[in-house]
């Protein structure tokens, strides 16, 4: 049960460095070196460790499951990238998922989809172009 709270505590964290970076940015003065920004965000959270950009990539994973529900909508068969979405999904739903140094790894009771960082961003893309593209979304 700690594995799944250090899981939560470590998205969140990545998830506040995103928000106050976004202030940063809508709000600070245009002279503000990242050196001075990083300070900032070290004074307010207390946080001492690189915070990386695996969690980051979570957030990368909405549209990916909106995509998923226009497809069930839409009665397309489960199989190929559509598949692995719903896999991703169902580990993001019931928290069966772990990022380490290696990239991302999602379950669900019958699959599993392992992907390195490099391989996520390219998944993304790929599945993001391949919907706008078949509906002419720009």
């Amino acid at each position: 049960m700690a594995n799944e709270y250090s899981k939560i505590l470590s998205i969140n964290a990545h998830l506040k460095q995103i928000e106050f970076l976004l202030h940063v940015f809508d709000n600070e003065k245009d002279v503000l070196t990242l050196g001075e920004i990083r300070n900032m965000f070290k004074e307010k959270f207390k946080h001492k460790d690189i915070l990386l950009n695996q969690y980051f990539g979570i957030i990368r994973l909405i549209p990916l499951l909106l995509i998923k529900e226009v497809y069930k909508n839409e009665k397309k068969e489960l199989k190929g990238d559509i598949e692995k979405i719903k896999i991703i999904r169902d580990a993001l739903s019931h928290n069966s998922f772990f990022i380490n140094h290696e990239g991302y790894s999602f379950s669900n009771d019958r699959d599993k989809v392992t992907m390195s960082f490099e391989e996520f961003q390219k998944f993304l893309h790929r599945i993001e172009n391949e919907f706008y593209a078949a509906r002419k979304v720009s």
